[in-house]
């Protein structure tokens, strides 16, 4: 069974690993290189967002970024809404439903929060997440879609709780 907590600093540099290496397995990581980087630096999102690490007993596998419009790492979310970014699932653990349990997990604390609507963003090619959100009910939001650099389009997406 899957269990979601919080993560805890001695798991930060296997849960950038496990984000780099699953964006970069999936294409989703610019050519320049610039991004990740940043998905290693599990370290800087939990100092400045809510890092949440899935675990398949004690062994990491999937990680998310639970993010508030205040927060250094906020893209698109508003007030009375909760944002997540950087939900990734470690090779092994694909297929298996632990990004459907990091989702449900940023429900539960959207919920908690009693903030009323959940928000992400996601590059237009990455479909195997894209047909997660689908599935889980996410809708388009597309006056927020943005681009960060010019090769990289960011579709936004809305969950009404």
């Amino acid at each position: 069974m899957t269990t979601i907590r919080p993560a805890r600093p001695a798991e930060y540099p296997v849960i950038g690993e496990i984000a780099a290496n699953a964006y970069a397995e999936a294409g989703n990581l610019p050519a320049d290189g610039s991004y990740g980087p940043v998905l290693r630096d599990a370290a800087d999102r939990a100092d400045k967002a809510e890092l949440l690490v899935a675990l398949d007993g004690d062994k990491p596998v999937g990680t998310v970024t639970v993010v508030r419009p205040d927060e250094p790492y906020a893209e698109i979310c508003r007030p009375g809404e909760l944002e997540f970014r950087m939900l990734a699932v470690a090779p092994q653990a694909a297929g298996g439903g632990v990004g459907r349990r990091l989702v449900e997990a940023v429900f539960d604390r959207a919920r908690a929060e009693e903030r009323g609507r959940v928000v992400l963003c996601v590059q237009d090619s990455a479909e195997v997440p894209r047909q997660l959100y689908h599935r889980l009910g996410f809708q388009r939001l597309p006056e927020r879609d943005w681009s960060p650099k010019a090769d990289i389009r960011l579709l936004a997406y809305y969950l009404e709780l």
